[in-house]
């Protein structure tokens, strides 16, 4: 009975011992995005940061952070890259089905009025 209190005890002490593991990786999104917030005329580094972070994420096969795909696809078509945002919404819809009612309403409202009627 001690020896398995002792095991139990070890197991549990090795368990929380542990550093929690990222589960996104959101690149310098969120300095970026403070930038942006001082600074909305440089939207173009937000834009690029988050494009890389995408990017880095795809390419090492690890989710998107959740909301990243639909807010790229939102800058995308305040640029006037209507099509391009309309695949990040569907992008964000496939990967986030939570999503899906915000993001059918986001790819209606890109597909009926010209990008440059829509404000942030």
């Amino acid at each position: 009975m001690k020896r398995l209190a002792l095991i139990a005890t070890t197991a549990l002490l090795a368990a929380c011992s542990t550093a929690p593991q990222k589960k996104y990786d959101w690149g310098n999104y969120e300095q970026s995005l403070y930038q942006y917030y001082k600074s909305p005329a440089e939207v173009n580094a937000l834009v690029a940061s988050i494009d890389a972070t995408i990017g880095n994420a795809e390419k090492a096969s690890r989710p998107v952070p959740p909301g990243l795909y639909a807010e790229y696809g939102f800058l995308l078509l305040q640029q006037g890259k209507t099509q391009d945002a309309i695949a990040f919404f569907g992008k964000e819809k496939t990967r986030w089905p939570e999503s899906a009612t915000l993001m059918n309403r986001m790819i209606k409202m890109a597909e009926s009025k010209p990008a440059r009627e829509v404000t942030p």
